[in-house]
């Protein structure tokens, strides 16, 4: 039991790294988004936006491998469950029953 516990605590979820990706897809979003809003019409409010519907699809690719990911530990269940309700429905994939 003690070899179990101990592996439990070294080993680090790989879902962490899933969800850190994420969140830094969601901020180069977040980002790009916010560039965009700064411009009038126009070709540089064209090229900022083609720019940030590049981030927003890799967005959503990403989630269905965050939502499909399968956590090792407590720990990991917890935390993919808080990530994935604060996901916007635009990112939620429509194609699987992942509830």
């Amino acid at each position: 039991m003690a070899l179990c516990k101990c592996r439990l605590l070294t080993e680090r979820d790989s879902i962490f790294e899933v969800i850190e990706h994420h969140r830094k897809l969601r901020a180069q979003v977040d980002a790009a988004a916010s560039i965009s809003a700064k411009l009038v019409e126009g070709p540089e409010f064209d090229a900022a936006d083609a720019i940030s519907e590049q981030k927003r699809l890799a967005l959503e690719e990403y989630a269905d491998v965050l939502i499909h990911s399968k956590p090792t530990a407590l720990a990991g269940v917890i935390a993919l469950n808080r990530c994935v309700a604060r996901l916007p429905a635009w990112q939620l994939s429509d194609d699987y029953d992942w509830h």
